[in-house]
């Protein structure tokens, strides 16, 4: 027969060499689930709205229209952008690399450049960058790979963007002037700019895979 004290020995011997494979186990799963996370997060996609919150009404079916495709974006606030740089960076050592893309429109436009202009002291690089109708001419940080700034020449606010002087990636302003019914205030809500747009989009960020399994 066991006696008391050993039978306790025993067990508490047995305690000591479980409790080290327990917590190798729940490190196990955490990183798992953090590993999963990365994977599962498609990167950042966020849409600035213009001034004074009733204009920009084009953006809410850019969301929507790239929700239908299996990618999430974000509708914010013009005035929101310290917030967004600020997600994208704890996104970023959350998730490690991630695509990220910024579309806005109006003052929207303009604060997607002070975005990469903060993200890029943060050593962070903005994958796209869709502008429509930016009130001011903007200089594109060098974090900065692709640019689209649909702007107007004449008959509407917007201006050219160009590269600061160590830009390397893709600049292309596109010229609104001359497209019937389209100006600063509607240029968002063009369904022919819309869908190129979203075809631009996915070339960066990888759809859901629930999306892709709808298509």
């Amino acid at each position: 027969m066991i006696k008391s004290g050993n039978l306790l020995r025993v067990f508490l011997l047995a305690v000591a060499l479980c409790l080290p494979l327990r917590a190798e186990a729940a490190k196990l799963t955490a990183d798992d689930t953090r590993i999963a996370a990365a994977k599962a997060y498609q990167g950042d996609v966020y849409i600035l709205s213009g001034g004074f919150g009733v204009f920009s009404t084009g953006l809410g079916k850019l969301k929507a229209q790239l929700a239908q495709k299996g990618v999430t974006a974000s509708l914010v606030s013009y005035q929101s952008w310290r917030g967004i740089s600020q997600q994208i960076v704890e996104h970023r050592r959350q998730y490690g690399r991630k695509p990220v893309v910024i579309i806005g429109h109006s003052l929207g436009a303009n604060n997607a450049i002070l975005i990469a202009n903060s993200l890029k002291k943060k050593g962070i690089q903005v994958d796209l960058i869709v502008s429509y109708a930016a009130t001011a001419p903007m200089a594109v940080p060098s974090n900065v790979r692709n640019v689209f700034n649909y702007y107007f020449a004449s008959g509407g606010w917007g201006a050219i963007f160009e590269g600061e002087s160590d830009f390397a990636g893709r600049l292309n302003n596109v010229d609104m002037s001359n497209k019937p019914g389209i100006g600063h205030f509607t240029v968002d809500d063009s369904p022919e700019l819309r869908d190129q747009v979203v075809r631009t989009v996915l070339r960066y960020v990888r759809p859901a895979k629930s999306a892709m399994a709808g298509d």
